[in-house]
């Protein structure tokens, strides 16, 4: 039965991962391990195609939302519905952004968690004690939980939102999250908790929202629409 629209077995996943980190806290000392080379330290950090794609993210952030404005207005003036995108689905799809990768994870955990970056903690040449994925610490770091992770994670959200959960939109942009969250871990600046936490509560986010916004309204399925007319009725 869902809890405050989450499904149970998602909820169950999450508290079963959160328990399994914090019994076994050194699994991400583990994962982090496998790029780290004593002496040399994360050598994906910095190469062209990490920064690459980590500057990446910021700029989709900008480019899609801009472009989802922008299909508003294009419906508005028009009075069509393409992809079916109403004034509706832009404000549920600026909400989580703002909420989840913005307010929770950025201005919230990564602000006062307080977890040590994988390339700070002394287990990986830095000076910083390495703490738990879900327990407050004191050293000052920023790695609890990932922003980049949950921005990539947005862009499936909008995926979704527009093309349905079996779109290959969802495939493409799910395939980039991952790459993002495998890069994250790869040079340093997150742990494998980091990542998958931020992976979770966005789709925590999504569904909580999507209940809010939409409710049972059949008209915000993707899914549920596919090969019908999409310009059939003026957006609301």
């Amino acid at each position: 039965m869902p809890i405050l629209g989450l499904p149970f077995v998602a909820l169950v996943l999450f508290f079963a991962f959160a328990n399994l980190m914090l019994a076994f806290p050194h699994i991400d000392l583990l994962v982090s391990g496998l790029f780290y080379t004593p002496g040399i330290g994360f050598g994906n950090n910095g190469k062209p195609l990490e920064q690459l794609l980590y500057h990446s993210v910021g700029v989709l952030m900008v480019v899609v939302n801009v472009a989802l404005i922008g299909l508003w207005l294009f419906n508005r003036i028009t009075g069509r519905a393409l992809l079916r995108f109403t004034g509706r689905k832009l404000l549920f799809l600026l909400c989580l952004l703002a909420l989840l990768p913005g307010l929770v994870v950025n201005l919230g955990l990564k602000q006062h968690w307080g977890r040590a970056r994988p390339v700070d903690v002394i287990e990986f040449g830095g000076e910083r004690s390495f703490s738990p994925a879900f327990l407050i610490s004191d050293q000052e770091g920023k790695s609890f939980s990932s922003g980049h992770a949950a921005a990539a994670c947005y862009l499936v959200a909008v995926a979704v939102l527009l093309f349905g959960w079996r779109s290959r939109w969802v495939i493409a942009t799910g395939l980039y999250a991952a790459l993002i969250c495998a890069l994250r871990i790869a040079a340093g600046g997150h742990y494998l908790s980091d990542v998958v936490t931020s992976m979770f509560l966005v789709l925590f986010g999504y569904l909580i929202l999507h209940r809010v916004f939409f409710g049972n309204r059949p008209d915000a399925n993707p899914d549920a629409h596919q090969g019908a007319n999409p310009n059939a009725n003026r957006p609301a």
